[in-house]
């Protein structure tokens, strides 16, 4: 099996998405007291990132902050939840980057296996496999059909990624699999495939996409 996995924020999406959330919650007026609270916590955070205090950077702020998330979620009935992811999904679509979803239809005529990899909550990304991904995989905030509490959230980044991926497909073909990604953070996911792709990558992915002669999609 071939696969072409497809990371979300950035990629997939042309945006950072956590942020777009807060404003659709916002939008919607739900629990605005929790909003302030918790999103007021996330800002902290983005400063200490921002100004590397207390051994905060981009990923840790990244995983916390949606984990943070989960809580927001809790602060409303479930049926009030649902009823907001979806209509998430339609205000999120718009800021799909139609190059990388037209990539997609290509790798699944090529007969890739293609599956949506994010750090995001799977409530989040399952409306997304309308799109055309055969799954989606994300941070499981959902168990036994209840949210979980932030502190027993744990977001998949990084190595957890590609350990995923491994025990998921052991029999995959790597060495021609692809991979899209934007972010030095997801070098992991990259260096498990023999065909990694560059998409607006950052700084820090730029220059090792260069050095190493990964395709690079603007």
């Amino acid at each position: 099996m071939k696969l072409a996995i497809y990371d979300f924020d950035g990629t997939f999406m042309k945006i950072q998405v956590l942020p777009h959330i807060y404003k659709f919650w916002k939008i919607s007026k739900l629990n605005m007291k929790s909003y302030r609270k918790i999103y007021g916590r996330i800002i902290r955070r983005y400063i200490y990132h921002k100004f590397n205090l207390f051994g905060w950077n981009k990923q840790t702020f990244r995983a916390n902050a949606m984990a943070l998330t989960a809580d927001l979620f809790k602060s409303v009935d479930r049926s009030v939840l649902d009823d907001f992811l979806l209509n998430l999904y339609q205000y999120l679509k718009p800021y799909i980057n139609k190059k990388i979803k037209k990539q997609l239809e290509l790798d699944k005529s090529e007969g890739f296996y293609s599956i949506l990899l994010s750090g995001n909550f799977n409530i989040i990304l399952n409306p997304f496999i309308s799109e055309g991904f055969d799954e989606v995989i994300g941070s499981d905030v959902l168990i036994n059909n209840k949210i979980l509490p932030s502190e027993k959230v744990e977001i998949i980044i990084h190595d957890i990624k590609q350990k995923i991926i491994r025990e998921r497909y052991p029999d995959a073909d790597f060495l021609n699999s692809k991979a899209y990604a934007d972010s030095y953070y997801d070098l992991p996911i990259l260096e498990l495939v023999g065909n990694p792709i560059a998409v607006n990558p950052d700084n820090a992915l730029l220059s090792i996409a260069k050095e190493r002669n990964y395709k690079i999609f603007n």
